[in-house]
């Protein structure tokens, strides 16, 4: 399973759940393979929150981000 993103690299959300911030920087924490064989990411926040999101929803959080 090829993926883009590692474990422990710091992202962003590309369009965030309604309500949310969307500079709120997450943590990928695991990758798992979805049933169609791409890779989905667990993404945890500061607060403890985790959210399971695709590729597509997904970008690098820049060098200087926080988690």
């Amino acid at each position: 399973m090829q993926s883009t993103y590692h474990a422990d690299q710091l992202v962003r959300l590309k369009q965030p759940p309604s309500g949310r911030d969307s500079d709120r920087t997450y943590c990928i924490t695991r990758i798992v393979q979805s049933r169609e064989g791409r890779p989905t990411y667990l993404v945890k926040n500061m607060t403890g929150a985790e959210l399971v999101v695709k590729l597509q929803d997904l970008r690098a959080a820049p060098a200087s981000a926080v988690p």
